[in-house]
């Protein structure tokens, strides 16, 4: 089974969710598993049970129980809260959320906010199932430098029935299947420079 970030939305706006179902679909490992419109009965217990890895949250979506709901959730420390800000959102209201998806922002800046608050750490607690090791690290730089499994075997005088046993242990631990997936991965894990790839 594949290693995955579970992303919840807490946003009521239809143009919205499906804006933010479109970035989290974009960056390999994220998954949207549930959207709640924010005015649901005991919110805070459904999402809770849900052991969501990331929440996004409209604070307008929560409406009077905002302060309540981010409150209790922001006590859990496993779980991260993203706040959809607006530029006029009041400082009480967005000092609450470390990370923040500007509603004016463009695709970029909010993929890099995304990025930024998933972040390695998030990624790395759902690969527990076995970190890398020194050989699948040099594999995965080679991997994503855009060198084929010939040239790994080559290049580190191995057998390519290695390269490929490798390969398979890497795709297992990380559950990315794509090399894309690799190479975002590598970097942001910092595995890789951007300058190394090719």
């Amino acid at each position: 089974m594949e290693s995955v970030v579970s992303i919840y939305i807490v946003e009521n706006n239809f143009l919205l969710r499906s804006g933010i179902e479109g970035l989290i679909q974009e960056i390999p490992g994220l998954i949207l598993k549930e959207v709640f419109e924010g005015n649901e009965k005991n919110l805070y217990e459904k999402l809770i049970d849900k052991k969501p890895d990331i929440i996004i949250v409209d604070p307008n979506s929560l409406g009077d129980n905002f302060i309540s709901i981010i409150s209790k959730l922001q006590d859990e420390a496993d779980i991260k809260i993203i706040g959809l800000t607006r530029e006029d959102c009041p400082e009480n209201i967005c000092s609450r959320f470390k990370y923040q998806l500007p509603y004016e922002a463009n695709k970029h800046i909010l993929l890099e906010n995304l990025r930024d608050a998933c972040g390695s750490d998030a990624l790395l607690k759902k690969n527990k199932q076995g970190s890398l090791s020194k050989r699948e690290l040099v594999i995965l730089k080679e991997v994503v430098k855009g060198l084929t499994n010939q040239e790994v075997a080559d290049k580190l005088f191995l057998s390519i029935h290695t390269v490929m046993t490798h390969r398979k242990n890497i795709t297992k631990k990380l559950g990315i299947k794509t090399v894309s997936g690799l190479m975002v991965y590598a970097l942001m894990n910092n595995i890789i420079d951007i300058n190394e790839v090719g």
